[in-house]
């Protein structure tokens, strides 16, 4: 039993001087990487292509919107009338296929719409975080952070101008 203890002292103190000698050798850097991706070149055109298939989604969505409005109209104005139950029904189970295509389109182009902004957007993430990685291993940092991910960064150099000059950025 003693020598357990004695050998999980040593493994513990081994283990402080290995993390404490790393944790010296460590050089730590952050970047604004939000500020960096809005200004690079291109960026706002592919921003500009997204609003616009969003936009394009928003009218199906609304025409679809509208027609069930309208459905939904015609069927309250039968039902406050002495409409057969049978009509009733036909005009309801069409109204609840038109809800439920509704509510699957916007299910889908909300997919669609994410989809699209990575097809977008990701050549530019792409070619920032190959920029950051350039810096990085060139200043020989061990870890480099998104500022907006960071709660506190006092030790720690700030890259941005390093990495908006890398690509081009000025």
């Amino acid at each position: 039993m003693k020598a357990m203890k004695k050998f999980l002292f040593i493994l513990a103190v081994a283990l402080l001087c290995v993390t404490t000698g790393y944790a010296q050798k460590a050089k730590f850097g952050h970047v604004d990487y939000g500020s960096i991706m809005k200004e690079m070149p291109g960026v706002d055109t592919a921003q500009q292509a997204l609003l616009s298939y969003q936009q394009e989604l928003e009218a199906v969505g609304q025409q679809m919107a509208d027609e069930f409005k309208t459905k939904q109209t015609e069927y309250a104005n039968l039902a406050n009338k002495t409409t057969s139950t049978a009509i009733l029904k036909v005009k309801e189970d069409e109204l609840m296929k038109l809800y439920k295509r509704l509510q699957e389109f916007v299910s889908s182009s909300e997919q669609e719409l994410q989809l699209k902004q990575v097809e977008l957007l990701k050549p530019f993430q792409q070619k920032l975080l190959a920029a950051i990685k350039t810096v990085a291993e060139r200043e020989k940092y061990t870890y480099v952070f998104d500022i907006t991910m960071c709660a506190f960064h006092n030790d720690s150099d700030d890259l941005t101008a390093a990495v908006r000059a890398e690509l081009g950025i000025k």
